[in-house]
């Protein structure tokens, strides 16, 4: 068994971890690497992954604007946290919302579904805050994001991976 993973927990015990309903900070690396950091649940459509053997499904990201394409039903971006480059996406409501008028016109805070994206944060080489799903669009790895937030703190980044360092060790320390 040396050198083999522990087998994943249960799917009916996933509710019961915690990080199961976090926003777990995780470095784009761990989304698009090789081998990527999470895992896809065998089962779940890649809506839950394991993240260091516990399950998950919500993440969170950090990083620099660094490609910006406005449509009329979704916002794509990547985001660059110095490990590789994330494609996220936001989707805009069809019911309720102006047809991403607001959007394109750098509007401000856009609802999408429960939560808020700060559109008018979201430009070319702002330090922004990702919330979302990993998901999977036509082979290629996307992150839905479902709240966005631009960062003008310059701490904010050093925060970020601060506490992402914590959570990965907390996680190991947990598991042995």
């Amino acid at each position: 068994r040396l050198g083999m993973a522990p087998p994943p927990p249960p799917p009916e015990t996933w509710g019961l971890d915690p990080l199961f309903w976090a926003n777990v900070k995780v470095t784009v690396w761990e989304v698009v690497g090789d081998p990527p950091g999470l895992v896809p649940a065998e089962g779940t459509n890649r809506s839950v992954h394991f993240f260091h053997g516990r399950p998950t499904r919500r993440y969170e990201v950090m990083g620099h604007v660094v490609s910006l394409t406005v449509r009329d039903n979704k916002t794509i971006f990547y985001v660059d946290d110095g490990t590789g480059c994330l494609e996220c996406v936001v989707w805009l409501n069809s019911a309720g919302d102006d047809g991403g008028a607001s959007l394109t016109a750098g509007g401000g805070q856009q609802a999408s579904g429960d939560f808020c994206i700060d559109v008018q944060g979201l430009t070319l080489g702002a330090l922004v805050r990702c919330q979302g799903r990993v998901t999977e669009f036509r082979d290629k790895t996307q992150f839905k994001v479902d709240a966005l937030q631009r960062c003008d703190d310059a701490n904010a980044e050093s925060l970020f991976w601060l506490d992402w360092a914590k959570v990965v060790e907390d996680i190991k320390d947990i598991k042995e």
